[in-house]
């Protein structure tokens, strides 16, 4: 997320918003959005049903695999990046690129 933060004027600039989604319990969330400095939304994903429907839960456990989507302006899906593992996050030019597609 803070990968995207760093990003984040250069996404607006491209008509992009920036919304996270976390497994983590609302109280934490709100400590890791002021502790990253995010200045998007960061929205609580009770019992990981958001990851369950997107492919991004981790099997077995209440969490999820660091992703990005991006969203055309016709509500469908246009580019993934699906962590292979917990580090695994996509560069900002490849989340960049994807964004220009997409417009």
């Amino acid at each position: 997320m803070a990968g995207l933060q760093k990003i984040l004027p250069q996404l607006r600039a491209r008509g992009a918003s920036v919304v996270g989604i976390s497994v983590d319990e609302a109280p934490e969330s709100r400590i890791l959005r002021a502790t990253l400095g995010l200045e998007f939304p960061l929205l609580h994903d009770e019992e990981a049903a958001v990851a369950a429907a997107y492919g991004t839960r981790m099997a077995s456990e209440l969490l999820a695999i660091p992703s990005v989507f991006v969203v055309g302006s016709s509500g469908v899906i246009v580019w993934r990046h699906i962590g292979e593992y917990v580090p695994d996050r996509p560069t900002a030019d490849a989340v960049l690129a994807a964004v220009d597609r997409a417009r």
